[in-house]
């Protein structure tokens, strides 16, 4: 029989994505704790973009800072992701060693754990809510639930912003860039827009006991009735590990750590800069790369989706860097890294990867 410990919280998306969510995961990664649910209710307006993505293609950074919105940047990949006040956050950690999890990888996990969470949230709520590849329960077309996820250490994370009253669109439209690339294939073409809450769809306001339940139903379904949730606190080395991140996670340094303005300050200032996006469906893909005399003098990877391990993307970059500016060459490095055991990057293909390269490379 499964057993979660259920955390009841109220801190703002950023404070919980940058200091309690790491916080547990490295004592359940240290084996000091078990795994647990927490259910968060937002305190206040906040917004975090994922450990490989560039803030500046992000976010336009000045409208947040002129309209007074708090940024972050996770330690976990996905996308940007605008929390609003009275939202909620479910956050699930589980240490996969247990014979009750019915998955062990992110590619498993996404569609067996939201298209649960979408049948409960039909039930609860009378809603035709439906999981949405890779990551995403929506209600005709609009997301409702976006859920990122991480896998390090035999510990999986997976934390899901449940839209509860209304966002402000035109805050959200402002605040994110939406690339066109990321919207090709979507209903909605703007990133307000492509958003609905459980407000909005059955037209009235929520209560917190009800998300209380959609949550527990969700994962009584997930890991079958017989699972025990007990509700606890943070434990005293938890509450230690949360301030050391708070801290270390607020700083300009680790904000743009990778950025351009950090990763390239030291390159060849006569190298070509080019940049390209492509749609995979994962999500967002994308490429700075600077050119030099005809070899790859630098590059980043973007990403707004989830690899595992995510230092996978640092490896990629690795086994381009000072190649030929061929598109063969480069796809011919990033094959066994892509194939490596233990390496999984759902929703993508190489061949994804070879036409973003292709996009940049046609500019030099």
């Amino acid at each position: 029989m499964g057993r979660l410990r259920l955390l009841k919280t109220d801190y703002t998306y950023a404070e919980l994505s940058t200091s309690l969510s790491p916080a547990l995961e490295k004592c359940l990664e240290e084996r000091q704790a078990s795994s647990t649910l927490v259910v968060n209710f937002f305190s206040a307006d906040s917004i975090t973009t994922g450990v490989l993505e560039d803030p500046e293609k992000s976010l336009n950074l000045d409208f947040c800072r002129e309209q007074g919105i708090v940024v972050r940047r996770r330690q976990n990949p996905g996308g940007a992701v605008f929390a609003n006040k009275g939202s909620v956050m479910s956050c699930l950690y589980l240490d996969l060693t247990q014979p009750w999890v019915p998955f062990k990888t992110i590619r498993e996990a996404f569609p067996y754990f939201l298209g649960r969470m979408a049948e409960v949230a039909s039930e609860l709520f009378g809603l035709d809510a439906r999981y949405r590849p890779v990551n995403d329960v929506e209600v005709n077309g609009r997301k409702l639930v976006a859920t990122s996820a991480r896998l390090e250490n035999g510990v999986l994370t997976l934390r899901s912003v449940i839209n509860v009253p209304p966002v402000d669109r035109s805050l959200m439209s402002g605040a994110i860039i939406a690339r066109p690339e990321k919207f090709k294939d979507k209903k909605q073409k703007d990133g307000g827009s492509r958003f609905t809450c459980f407000q909005e769809e059955v037209g009235r306001p929520i209560e917190r006991e009800e998300i209380y339940a959609l949550a527990a139903k969700t994962m009584q379904k997930v890991f079958g009735p017989d699972l025990e949730i007990s509700q606890g606190e943070l434990s005293p080395l938890e509450q230690q590990y949360l301030e050391e991140y708070q801290e270390q996670y607020s700083s300009d340094e680790w904000y743009y750590a990778n950025s351009e303005r950090t990763r390239f300050a030291n390159a060849n200032p006569a190298a070509r800069k080019v940049e390209a996006f492509h749609k995979a469906p994962a999500g967002l893909m994308g490429l700075a790369l600077l050119a030099h005399e005809g070899k790859v003098h630098d590059l980043i990877l973007l990403a707004d989706f989830h690899p595992s391990p995510f230092s996978v993307m640092g490896r990629l970059e690795d086994a381009m860097r000072g190649q030929p500016l061929e598109l063969d060459t480069l796809m011919a490095r990033i094959d066994p890294v892509y194939n490596a055991p233990g390496v999984e990057i759902p929703g993508t293909e190489l061949s994804d990867f070879a036409a973003l390269l292709d996009k940049a490379l046609k500019q030099l």
